[in-house]
């Protein structure tokens, strides 16, 4: 390809070298991420990717090489195409929920397979909202106890900075509800401490597109509701 740009010039208007098309590429996804949290349980492999692991994700994904393909062959590609792609492979699902008794850290998880954690304690909803969320057609996942180094206070407050602009980016928000039992009557949703004293404002009132799913103590949907949006 190079070869034949060098003799015929005028080629270069329709077509660009794979390391040209990789730049444009890298321009949109670094700041796509610039937005987005720096650490995702891939709900896939149940592993935590930093944001080093997530790059490396894309570029081994059959949307990247699609996308490099495509723009290799079109040199015009708008960069909004690019943005769209890149999104919809980094879409990502946030919990919201009140803390109970031992929840799991980052250390607790980390280089771990969270599928195939001991079940005890926090646990059993980590590994039922990242299935959760990989059953709604989701592979990114992120919660606050274990995407984020409690440990590390300069991190912790840059989180908390930027959970509003996460949760506002965010595709999907499932909110726990521990409190709630199965086959709870209408009100029980009133009466739940999350919605009493759980939820915080970026929880609550950012998301522009976000879905919200009510999950039961069992993580079953809310009063059996399948509808789109709670």
């Amino acid at each position: 390809m190079s070869r034949c740009l060098t003799l015929y010039p005028e080629l270069r208007q329709q077509y660009l070298s794979v390391s040209e098309a990789d730049d444009a590429i890298r321009k949109v996804f670094y700041t796509q991420l610039d937005d987005a949290p720096l650490r995702l349980l891939d709900t896939t492999s149940g592993l935590l990717f930093d944001r080093e692991a997530q790059i490396c994700a894309f570029k081994l994904s059959t949307e990247y090489k699609g996308l490099l393909s495509l723009i290799v062959k079109h040199a015009d590609i708008r960069t909004e195409r690019i943005k769209e792609v890149v999104t919809l492979y980094f879409r990502c699902v946030m919990l919201t929920h009140m803390w109970q008794g031992k929840e799991p850290l980052l250390h607790d998880i980390k280089d771990k397979v969270v599928y195939e954690l001991n079940p005890v304690d926090g646990i059993v909803k980590l590994q039922s909202f990242c299935k959760t969320a990989r059953d709604t057609g989701y592979r990114w996942a992120w919660t606050d106890t274990c995407c984020i180094d409690q440990s590390n206070n300069a991190e912790l407050q840059k989180s908390l900075d930027f959970t509003f602009i996460w949760y506002c980016h965010s595709a999907l928000t499932i909110v726990y509800l521990a409190d709630v039992p199965a086959l709870s009557k209408p009100g029980a949703l009133a009466r739940s401490t999350w919605n009493m004293r759980g939820w915080t404002f970026p929880e609550f009132l950012t998301p522009k597109v976000v879905l919200f799913f009510f999950y039961q103590s069992d993580w079953m949907l809310n009063l059996d509701d399948h509808s789109r949006n709670h």
